[in-house]
């Protein structure tokens, strides 16, 4: 079988999950160090959503485990990610600088402080593998870049992992409960959101 993009690798595996498996399974004790590192290099290069390796993640080692090994991957991408950012600031900025998602963000953090940051990160929807990057330009210390990007991924992280055990386990039920909270929650937020966003200008700080 002949693979010839990172992109193919990645969809190959998404629609074979078994074969997955088996792969990392192959490396035995250092199976969790395997995933750990193709989940960083997800984030880093960004050839699928994030949600389609902490879904597999939970499928390969079960909600706890991969939960662990999805969030130590994500931590380490995310902070490759705004390290690159942050040291080759002219490369980046002057391309991300004619993205739309971009512009948005950055006029977004500009009336709503850190916090539209971590929303960002919290709720689904937004390209958060690209976020690491443009937060990277932002002057924001690693330390709270490292903190509300792993706060605000550990929900939507611990719902894919336990939907990929509860898949893996055949526990439609599980599965279904799972889904049906997300889509009630992020329902919940597309709703609210004006009210959230008023409450947020009321008592926003600018990230100077």
């Amino acid at each position: 079988m002949h693979i010839s993009s990172l992109w193919e690798w990645f969809h190959f595996f998404w629609e074979n999950p078994e074969v997955l498996r088996e792969t990392i399974e192959d490396y035995g004790a250092l199976a969790p160090l395997v995933f750990i590192a193709i989940q960083a290099l997800q984030v880093v290069f960004a050839p699928l959503p994030g949600e389609v390796t902490g879904f597999v993640a939970g499928y390969l080692f079960g909600a706890f485990w991969g939960f662990v090994y999805a969030m130590i991957g994500i931590a380490l991408g995310s902070s490759i990610a705004f390290f690159l950012a942050r040291k080759f600031r002219h490369f980046f900025g002057k391309r991300l600088a004619r993205s739309p998602h971009f512009l948005k963000l950055e006029r977004f953090m500009q009336q709503r402080g850190i916090i539209a940051a971590f929303l960002c990160y919290l709720f689904p929807g937004f390209p958060k593998d690209y976020l690491n990057y443009f937060l990277g330009l932002f002057p924001i210390p690693f330390r709270i870049f490292l903190l509300i990007m792993i706060i605000g991924r550990i929900p939507g992280t611990l719902a894919l992992a336990l939907q990929g055990a509860s898949l893996y386990e055949r526990n439609w039920i599980m599965f279904a409960i799972i889904a049906g909270i997300s889509a009630f929650l992020l329902g919940l937020f597309y709703w609210k959101r004006n009210s959230i966003y008023q409450y947020l200008d009321k008592n926003a700080h600018s990230i100077s």
